[in-house]
């Protein structure tokens, strides 16, 4: 992918669960009109004990190899306990999207965007790879509070394919002893 190729990193708070659905539904036919190239929706909402959990969750990456952990990298930056927790077995490349997201984000706006999740009763989530720059914002309606934001894909496949190719050596050694 271009290096250059905008990333978008929503937050978004909200007073009830189905507020949170609907604006995940909204992110979706934006996909589907071609606003976004991927995207990745994560709702969260909390549970009687006051955490935040994965209610429901989907990706147009799912099919490439990094697919599945973009989503979770994004929750392990912006609510680690929550994001680690899910990322865990995912596979190779989650540590490169959470360093990625660590390195190029400053860290004062992703403390801001967790706690704006932590302190509505539901949370939705959306990273955009977003060639066109197309503005999420207007997708997330139903929202109290929002949180955007903004970096590049810059050498991503690169730690991607380190981390694989790690990933890959490790599990050579161990059925090889």
């Amino acid at each position: 992918m271009d290096s250059n190729t905008p990333i978008t990193l929503a937050a978004a708070r909200y007073a009830d669960r189905d507020s949170a659905v609907e604006d995940f539904h909204a992110v979706w036919d934006a996909k589907k009109s071609g606003d976004y190239d991927h995207i990745a929706v994560t709702v969260l909402t909390k549970d009687e004990d006051g955490n935040l959990r994965i209610d429901r969750h989907d990706s147009t990456t799912k099919h490439m190899l990094w697919g599945g952990t973009i989503a979770l990298g994004a929750l392990a930056v912006l609510v680690p306990p929550l994001g680690v927790a899910a990322a865990a077995g995912t596979g190779a490349g989650a540590g490169a999207i959470v360093g990625h997201f660590h390195h190029n984000i400053p860290k004062d706006d992703i403390r801001e965007a967790g706690d704006l999740l932590a302190s509505g009763e539901s949370g939705l989530v959306v990273v955009a790879v977003n060639q066109h720059g197309s503005d999420i914002t207007p997708h997330l309606s139903h929202a109290e509070k929002t949180k955007v934001l903004s970096t590049t894909w810059g050498d991503l496949d690169a730690e991607i394919d380190k981390e694989i190719a790690a990933a890959k050596a490790g599990a050579a050694d161990t059925s090889a002893s």
